[in-house]
């Protein structure tokens, strides 16, 4: 009534524990509390309004400029289009060899009444469009044989004999397109044969 009597509040009292009138303790629902300035209040481990999982951000991250973009070269040269095109230089320079192999091994009429130098002109005639004609088959192969390869690798998540003979399969059927589809079946039967053979001779 004397409280009324003074303007109808009531005093603040700590609350009571047990039955018993206690000061709060630090594991209480509320404490006392001074008056808080911003500047007083820590950003990381040090701010005691702050959750845990709020911790260890760093908001001064978020003004910095971002990094600036790397060329991974590994996983560049790991893609299908950098294996193909590898696929596809690397039989270019096979069929070049190759070429130039079967040309000389051909049997050729050669002028013996000629000079030394008029009988390897012609001897080495239509050696150039031999290696030519061999290089562009050999990229073909190489070129789509590698890319296959990669897709099914990528696909099946796996690198495996099957791999090899499905690429085959695929490059001997275009390879063949213009020939048919007997032509196809039976490059496809030949190419897998061929690479199921050299994929497990190079495995084991």
């Amino acid at each position: 009534r004397q409280a009324g009597r003074q303007g109808g509040r009531l005093p603040l009292e700590p609350p009571r524990l047990h039955g018993s009138w206690s000061t709060p303790s630090s594991n209480a629902m509320w404490r006392e509390s001074g008056l808080v300035r911003c500047e007083d209040v820590g950003v990381g481990e040090n701010n005691p309004y702050l959750k845990d999982r709020y911790r260890s951000l760093r908001y001064g991250a978020a003004m910095l400029p971002p990094p600036e973009p790397q060329l991974d070269v590994v996983r560049l040269m790991d893609g299908c289009t950098s294996r193909a095109l590898m696929g596809g230089v690397g039989g270019a320079v096979m069929g070049l060899l190759m070429g130039g192999f079967m040309h000389t091994m051909q049997p050729m009429n050669v002028d013996t009444s000629l000079s030394t130098w008029e009988q390897i002109k012609q001897s080495y005639k239509g050696f150039g469009q031999a290696c030519t004609r061999m290089s562009r088959n050999f990229a073909k192969v190489g070129c789509v044989y590698a890319g296959v390869e990669c897709c099914f690798e990528r696909s099946r998540a796996s690198r495996d004999v099957p791999n090899a003979m499905y690429a085959g399969c695929v490059t001997g059927g275009v390879l063949a397109f213009q020939a048919g589809p007997s032509a196809m079946a039976m490059g496809c039967a030949g190419f897998a044969a061929f690479s199921a053979v050299i994929e497990t001779f190079l495995q084991h």
